[in-house]
């Protein structure tokens, strides 16, 4: 059986056991015809991305440069990851439990809903997108000749019918991951707490900030960014039909070292 008819075969049987209220959330919480109806025409053509991957005028004056390909270098200022239009749930809590150690979801690892894992995701250089999440590795190079502290940050864009609120962005820089997320809202189990497993965003916009601090000529950094909208999430539910997101990931240089300061 398909995704989707897996999907809303789950839920129609959530739906005759009188539980739809705390059905999956990789499920839609309605009828069972409904719920039916939606999986079998498109699920909720919502549109994963883009994200877009920024040097400033600074950073690329201090001699920072971005790449897709490891084995053959095209420097660049700007890479844009297109979109993935059509997206439907996905899952990071496969074979994840919760702090009273209950499953976060029922799906298995390896099931088709679950979100490969970080060595499979960055295992391609440039795209590695899924049917239903986007996947990117780029590189970040130093060529320039003076060390240089280099500020990141991940910034929501825009968005469409509350779509961010069940987004997910995992961040893996040198092989050491992180999700993102929007704190729980009013219709969660617990508003305003993260979601499991996750980092709050740090603001509406805002989702990460972090710096390099005394970045070397030479150094490379390898990062590898994952969005998909979290299944078992309250949010993800009719509401954001035709819904999207878009991100960027800006660099910049805050500081030069001097001689005198090395």
């Amino acid at each position: 059986m398909s995704q989707k008819g897996r999907l809303a075969a789950r839920v129609m049987a959530a739906s005759k056991a009188a539980k739809i209220a705390k059905v999956s959330r990789l499920g839609i919480i309605a009828s069972a015809l409904l719920t039916f109806m939606i999986f079998s025409i498109s699920y909720y053509g919502q549109k994963v991305g883009n994200f877009t991957f920024t040097l400033d005028r600074l950073a690329l004056e201090s001699g920072m440069t971005l790449y897709d390909d490891a084995e053959q270098k095209e420097y660049k200022t700007r890479i844009i990851a297109d979109q993935v239009s059509e997206a439907d749930g996905m899952t990071e809590y496969c074979g994840k439990f919760d702090d009273d150690g209950n499953l976060l979801t029922p799906f298995p690892i390896g099931d088709s809903v679950c979100i490969p894992n970080d060595e499979i995701l960055g295992s391609v250089d440039g795209p590695n997108n899924g049917e239903n999440y986007l996947a990117y590795t780029f590189y970040l190079e130093h060529v320039g000749s003076r060390p240089v502290d280099l500020a990141t940050n991940i910034k929501l864009v825009s968005a469409s019918k509350g779509a961010e609120e069940a987004v997910r962005i995992r961040v893996i820089i040198n092989d050491a991951g992180t999700t993102y997320a929007k704190a729980q809202s009013s219709n969660s189990d617990e508003p305003g707490e993260p979601e499991p497993l996750t980092t709050p965003f740090l603001g509406i916009t805002t989702v990460m900030e972090s710096t390099f601090y005394k970045y070397m000529p030479g150094d490379i950094t390898k990062i590898t960014i994952i969005l998909w909208y979290e299944g078992e999430d309250s949010n993800h539910n009719i509401g954001i039909h035709s819904g999207g997101v878009k991100f960027e990931m800006n660099f910049t240089v805050t500081r030069i070292y001097q001689d005198r300061d090395l």
